[in-house]
């Protein structure tokens, strides 16, 4: 009696390492090539003192991929909308963004989702863009990715300002299921 209790758990866990080991055989990593984005956008500051402010606004742009499929380099566009929080002290010259970002590619067809952080001075930061999700095509996208970053925003009247930059991915991937 244990033994056969044995051997159907045994098999159990045979069975269930095969599916694993297919549903991870199934993932596809997808690499997109050389990632790039200018991008434009509007801000609200708050004044925290000491050189200190806090930025939240919303940043929109083109995401650009290049990558070769054989000897052809292929290029693909898509939207890009990131609202985003940037702390800032321009006495120390420091500021770290995070970003929450839309990807609408295809005509709307397929849509990524994305996290991402950096830190740096205020120039450019460097961090990681996570890949949360998405519909379509992007559905149940994943995966890290490093990039770097600049979005310079400046004060207009009041506590508005306005918002220009840049992000680049030197190698963008990601997984799909």
């Amino acid at each position: 009696m244990k033994k056969s209790f044995f051997i159907a758990g045994v098999i159990g866990v045979v069975l269930a390492l095969g599916q694993l080991t297919a549903s991870s055989a199934d993932a596809k990593t997808v690499d997109a090539g050389d990632s790039s984005s200018s991008w434009n956008g509007t801000g609200e500051f708050l004044e925290l003192g000491n050189g200190e402010q806090v930025v939240n606004g919303v940043v929109k742009g083109m995401l650009i991929s290049r990558h070769k499929d054989g000897g052809k380099m292929i290029v693909h566009s898509s939207k890009l909308a990131c609202p985003v929080r940037v702390n800032l002290n321009r006495n120390k010259d420091y500021q770290a963004i995070e970003g929450l970002c839309t990807i609408v590619a295809h005509e709307g067809k397929d849509i990524g989702y994305a996290h991402w952080k950096c830190a740096g001075n205020l120039k450019e930061c460097t961090g990681d863009f996570t890949f949360t999700g998405g519909s379509g095509g992007f559905a149940g996208m994943s995966g890290t990715t490093p990039f770097q970053t600049s979005i310079i925003f400046e004060q207009q009247e009041g506590k508005t300002g306005q918002a220009i930059g840049y992000a680049v991915w030197p190698n963008m991937t990601y997984t799909l299921p």
